[in-house]
């Protein structure tokens, strides 16, 4: 399909897939064709169409890989739906779906000569003589997870949204008086004299009277009052624990052996250059004069004044097969004969070679053993809750059930919403499945609940036997804690006090200037800092920062941090002038007419909603992401 096309698409759609997995605000972002639902298996119905849960998983995946490649490998589906990004991609699937059927209704479309323009006018495809790479454009596909037709039909859906909400883009318009207010008041800077003052040591402070310590431990229940406790009872099946007792047969280590040899062995790759020609026989002088010993890069000079194109470290797929054929027979600082593609004549240098590796059979095998062995646990785990259900079912105790099922019984005393013991330190033996700790700090007393399953393929179900309420810990008990906050308490008022002092002299004096020297004070004058930038090194806090930018000039304010108090004046306040920093300006400009435009795509969509209704199950949704339903 490309092939004909001979060039490159734009960076639009790229851009747009994996910001539509991260970004809550790109509401009109592509996100995954329209398909034939899975029947009985609707995510959500969207004007008459439906979204399968097919498509949900597929967007789910590539949000994972992504998230992955940002945090790292252990970004999971719960860590996801934690942080709202499930919900996010399910709105992304059912807006795109929104501006699909709209731009259906009005007749958009996006022919293939658009399609195929706007692949010839993506620089990410282009050689370093601006030509169409069809190694670049296999590569990217490769790393995006797509073919080639799932590409363009991606790029034909873009095409023809960007129809719809592209009148909005341009249309939206940023009133010169909103620019510059937003402008002056981002832009202005403040300059203050300060005075430090740091906190005092506790040791230096008194012990407190024991009227004092009862006074602060009635002051304060909530630092001093012990969490609500459950004793609870439970039956946890842990895959990991099963696998122990569990041995994979000789054959299957074997047979899993060859599936991740195949999944695992490194295949050669060569480091390559071309030089691609549009005449054969300028290509065949080309080869001839290599041949002779001509270093490639000078007889490329010579033949037609060009620089080789690096094409990278490839593997022998990731080259069109005529000239991966050829490329791969030659060794080291061998040159192909031309090879015929569609995209003209190649002639191409191999500068090094990279041999592929399998892995040994001895290398896996342990590995393999293990991952058998788990998978035999979780396949066994799965069975035995058949019989832990119907034995509780039954109405069976935990104890009973536990004994069909040839499993312990957990017992835990008291285990807090965090897991923890009375102690302050994890409650010894509890599962390591945040599921589980959830289940205890929400389950009634004296209820059972469902079998559950964790997400390494455990399975539990626990009791909660009763429930100790929070408690206020008597003054002995915490008499050590009380005194330390005690004292901690008394060096930050007093320092407050000091700062209090100091500026009530100032507001009565010449400046702080004046009473700092004073009150033996050293003053010191700030560097000119905005809202939102300091200068490195700036002597203004965060808080203080703050209360500079709500006083007026000549005021006095005071702010805490974790040094200490200080005390400024504000000296001087520099007004922004709006047409001095015309690039600031204009990227200012830029930005909030994208939150307008965000803003009216997102009062378009929700308008769509009422034209084309939308449901969602959230119960395919979770069983989507999780394999499990509510």
């Amino acid at each position: 399909m490309i092939e004909q096309m001979r060039s490159k698409a734009v960076s639009w759609i790229a851009k747009i897939l994996a910001g539509l997995l991260i970004l809550s605000f790109a509401v009109w972002g592509i996100g995954d064709v329209v398909r034939g639902p899975v029947i009985g298996d609707v995510v959500a119905k969207v004007g008459g169409t439906e979204i399968s849960r097919n498509e949900l998983s597929n967007q789910v995946r590539r949000l994972l890989s992504v998230m992955r490649r940002q945090l790292g490998g252990n970004f999971d589906a719960q860590q996801a739906t934690q942080l709202g990004l499930i919900d996010q991609t399910v709105d992304q699937l059912v807006n795109s779906r929104l501006l699909t059927l709209e731009s259906q209704n009005l007749g958009l479309g996006a022919g293939e000569d658009l399609i195929r323009q706007t692949i010839l006018n993506d620089n990410r495809f282009h050689t370093a003589g601006g030509q169409f790479d069809r190694v670049a454009f296999q590569r990217f596909l490769q790393t995006e997870d797509l073919s080639e037709p799932r590409y363009v039909e991606l790029l034909r859906q873009e095409i023809t949204q960007s129809q719809v909400t592209g009148a909005l883009r341009t249309s939206a318009h940023v009133p010169k008086a909103l620019l510059n207010t937003v402008y002056k008041y981002r832009n202005e800077q403040r300059v203050a004299d300060i005075v430090k003052i740091p906190y005092g040591k506790a040791a230096e402070i008194r012990a407190p009277k024991e009227a004092e310590l009862v006074e602060f431990h009635k002051k304060n229940p909530a630092r001093f009052t012990a969490p609500e406790y459950r004793q609870v009872t439970a039956i946890f099946l842990d895959p990991v624990e099963v696998a122990k007792e569990l041995t994979p047969s000789a054959d299957q280590i074997k047979q899993e052996y060859e599936y991740r040899k195949e999944t695992q062995t490194v295949p050669e790759r060569r480091a390559l250059e071309q030089v691609l020609f549009q005449d054969e026989a300028k290509a065949q002088s080309f080869a001839n004069l290599t041949k002779t010993g001509r270093a490639f890069d000078v007889a490329a000079k010579e033949i037609s004044n060009a620089t080789p194109n690096d094409l990278g470290n490839l593997r022998k797929q990731d080259l069109p097969p005529e000239v991966g054929e050829a490329v791969f027979k030659l060794s080291v600082n061998g040159v192909t004969a031309p090879i015929k593609t569609a995209l003209g004549w190649h002639v191409v240098h191999v500068k090094k070679i990279e041999p592929g590796r399998t892995p040994t059979f001895d290398s896996l095998k342990t590995e393999i053993k293990n991952d058998l062995a788990r998978e035999m646990a979780v396949d066994n785990i799965v069975k035995l809750t058949g019989k832990l259900d119907d034995a509780l079912a039954g109405g069976a105790s935990l104890e009973d059930a536990a004994a069909t099922v040839s499993a312990k019984v957990l017992k835990f005393a008291a285990v807090d919403s965090t897991g923890n013991s009375p102690d302050g330190k994890p409650a010894a033996g509890l599962p390591k499945s945040p599921l589980f700790v959830e289940k205890i700090a929400t389950t009634p007393k004296g209820e059972t609940t469902n079998v559950e399953e964790t997400q390494n393929g455990g399975f539990f179900v626990l009791k909660v036997e009763s429930i100790t309420p929070p408690k206020l810990k008597p003054l002995s008990a915490v008499r050590n804690e009380i005194v330390d906050i005690w004292k901690q308490s008394q060096v930050r008022g007093e320092t407050k006090k000091k700062a209090e002092t100091l500026q009530k002299a100032t507001q009565n004096s010449v400046g702080l200037n004046a009473a700092g020297k004073t009150g033996g004070y050293l003053v010191k004058t700030s560097k000119p800092a905005s809202r939102f930038i300091k200068p490195q090194g700036s002597i203004v806090s965060d808080s203080l920062l703050s209360a500079l930018f709500k006083a007026k000039k000549g005021e006095v304010v005071i702010a805490a941090s974790n040094e200490g108090y200080s005390v400024a004046q504000i000296k001087q306040i520099i007004d922004a002038e709006p047409g001095k920093n015309k690039a600031e300006a204009d990227s200012l400009s830029t930005q909030l007419s994208n939150v307008v435009s965000a803003d009216a795509i997102a009062q378009y969509l929700a308008a769509l909603r009422t034209t084309y209704p939308v449901s969602i199950d959230r119960n395919a949704v979770n069983l989507a992401v999780t394999g499990r339903a509510y």
